[in-house]
């Protein structure tokens, strides 16, 4: 009875009939697992598909630096494994329990024995997949963080290059020169002698120099954008690639599905 529960709670399975489930909880192999233990690795050959029961599950992955990587963490009524149960191709991930937890498992053998007596299940089960999948993909993306590699790449003189370019694009740095120079300019008029006398030379050096500094930072600057962009750029073509392998890996399963299903419908239509 429990699990058909379980069956009824998740959303690859609520929309069977209660018979369907019923017959499908049959085939269900529960197990204790301790927390912290590896449930498979990433590259084994999977042949199971796995519901929780109770506890929690991570599922990860190294990324290119070989840093582990937690593309999801599930609990009570999730699943996982579930591409497995379409070609019992190796594992993307590693999933490991985080609390003593208790699973249900499904062998690819029952699955596909069920399918095939069952062939109207077949396009709900594969909707559901796909949107599963589809989530992954968007983990994925994240598997590089554009903002952290920015990070990591930035400099003391950068980040002050950087504040010195964004100051002198504010108001107040317009306003505070204007006033300046006015000052500078009433003052020695106003004065005998002043410590700058028209033509202002010293203004007129100051000037030089501060637009010189003012030049240097602004490239450093545009250098740091540059620089910006091709970090994002690389990113991106990462998640485009690893986007592309997926969905690409998701289609010839699906196919396969399709295949194995028409063909047993097929059979059926010929016995009857």
């Amino acid at each position: 009875m429990m699990k058909t529960e379980v069956l009824a709670k998740i959303p690859l399975f609520s929309a069977l009939a209660p018979a369907e489930q019923e017959e499908l909880a049959r085939a269900l192999k529960e197990q204790q697992t301790p927390a912290h233990t590896p449930i498979f690795w990433i590259g084994d050959v999977g042949t199971d598909f796995f519901i929780i029961g109770h506890g929690r599950v991570a599922l990860s992955c190294p990324d290119e630096s070989g840093q582990e990587m937690t593309l999801a963490e599930l609990h009570a009524g999730q699943f996982f494994g579930e591409l497995s149960l379409l070609d019992g191709g190796r594992r993307t991930a590693t999933a490991r329990t985080l609390v003593d937890s208790t699973l249900f498992s499904l062998d690819r053998g029952a699955f596909h024995a069920f399918l095939l007596k069952h062939p109207s299940a077949t396009v709900h089960i594969i909707s559901v997949l796909g949107a599963r999948h589809r989530d992954m993909l968007d983990k994925l993306r994240g598997v590089a963080n554009v903002n952290q590699v920015i990070k990591e790449h930035t400099t003391t003189w950068t980040r002050i290059s950087d504040g010195i370019v964004a100051m002198s694009a504010t108001r107040k740095f317009v306003l505070f020169h204007v006033t300046a120079v006015l000052a500078w300019v009433v003052i020695n008029l106003a004065i005998d002698k002043g410590f700058d006398p028209f033509p202002f030379a010293l203004l007129g050096l100051t000037a030089t120099l501060e637009s010189i500094f003012l030049s240097i930072f602004v490239l450093i600057s545009q250098n740091r954008q540059t620089e910006k962009e091709r970090i994002r750029s690389d990113l991106d073509y990462q998640v485009n690639v690893k986007a592309h392998v997926e969905v690409m890996e998701l289609h010839r399963k699906i196919d396969e599905l399709k295949t194995m299903v028409e063909g047993q419908g097929g059979r059926m239509k010929d016995e009857g």
